[in-house]
């Protein structure tokens, strides 16, 4: 698949470098039963992130292992993404999806396929659009918990959830602003899907403060940094 992946996307500028968990010593001890690659692949304001998932192997073997997962994020805009992702798409025979009737109502349209053991999911994410606004009192109370320095982690993320049901330029200043009062990995999650570049050394500061031997957040926040470069390259070639 890593091959199929090369060929549908050749040509096409990775926006940042790839994550590939088997060549990086830092993640040897991640807990998990499978090895993990991200890739993002960047043409005028859109971004096409690659996720890869397959048995956690000797890394030896890795090569001979096949894909059991393969993702392909379609976010922003880009004409000459979307045929490329599909190349790979179709590489597989349509299929329901095991996963799709536990993601609810997101926004996002997914298509999914099969290609032997390897379930491949093409996700449109939603692009930019007018939504209507929250109520002035619902907004002011969601901000008043990620601004409190004293909210829990469970009321944070909560109300992250609910603010981002509004996307505009006041939400993603609120999301900031909370992010100078405490780490949120939720509002970065959400920050980082929208391209917001403000959000980056808020990412970079929460890396830093990573311990060594918490290689799950590590990988996590790596991949968020990596997908904020992305989107800086794709603002830079406006």
């Amino acid at each position: 698949m890593q091959a199929l992946l090369d060929t549908s996307f050749q040509g096409v500028e990775e926006g940042a470098a790839r994550m590939y968990e088997p060549e990086d010593s830092r993640f040897d001890e991640r807990l998990s039963a499978v090895w993990l690659e991200y890739r993002w692949y960047v043409h005028e304001r859109g971004l096409a992130e690659v996720f890869v998932k397959w048995k956690r192997v000797e890394k030896e073997a890795c090569a001979q292992e096949e894909v059991s997962v393969l993702r392909l994020h379609l976010l922003g805009h880009s004409a000459a993404l979307t045929p490329r992702a599909r190349r790979v798409l179709e590489a597989g025979t349509p299929s329901p999806g095991k996963l799709l009737e536990l993601l609810g109502e997101d926004g996002v349209k997914r298509e999914c396929s099969a290609a032997g053991p390897t379930g491949i999911t093409l996700e449109h994410w939603p692009h930019p659009a007018p939504q209507p606004l929250l109520p002035e009192e619902t907004f002011q109370a969601l901000s008043a918990v990620l601004l409190h320095p004293e909210s829990s982690f469970e009321e944070r993320h909560e109300a992250v959830d609910r603010l981002c049901r509004e996307r505009s330029p006041r939400v993603v200043h609120t999301l900031l602003a909370a992010l100078e009062v405490g780490p949120s990995l939720s509002a970065l999650r959400r920050l980082s899907e929208w391209g917001e570049p403000g959000a980056l050394p808020h990412v970079e500061r929460a890396l830093a403060a990573v311990a060594p031997d918490n290689p799950a957040d590590l990988w996590t926040l790596t991949a968020l940094q990596r997908r904020l470069r992305a989107w800086t390259r794709t603002f830079q070639g406006m």
